[in-house]
């Protein structure tokens, strides 16, 4: 579904921005260039966007860990 533009953009996606949201849920926009809107639980981001009125079967949802996560973020994030 999501589309080669889309995997490029969100490769390039600011670090400085993506930072902004750790320990939350994000969904970014089809073409990858957007945070849409964000939330401390899928669920809670899954309400926020129907609430919207945002289809979020067109968006891709990924978890960002927080600064207390064992885990960082991604490679193409450590620039």
């Amino acid at each position: 579904m999501f589309t080669q533009e889309f995997w490029v953009n969100r490769a390039q996606f600011p670090h400085e921005e993506l930072a902004k949201y750790r320990g939350q849920w994000v969904a970014f926009s089809p073409d990858g260039r957007r945070i849409v809107d964000s939330a401390t639980t899928l669920e809670a981001l899954e309400d926020g966007l129907e609430k919207a009125g945002e289809d979020a079967q067109h968006l891709m949802f990924e978890g960002v860990p927080g600064p207390e996560d064992d885990t960082y973020l991604g490679a193409e994030e450590l620039r």
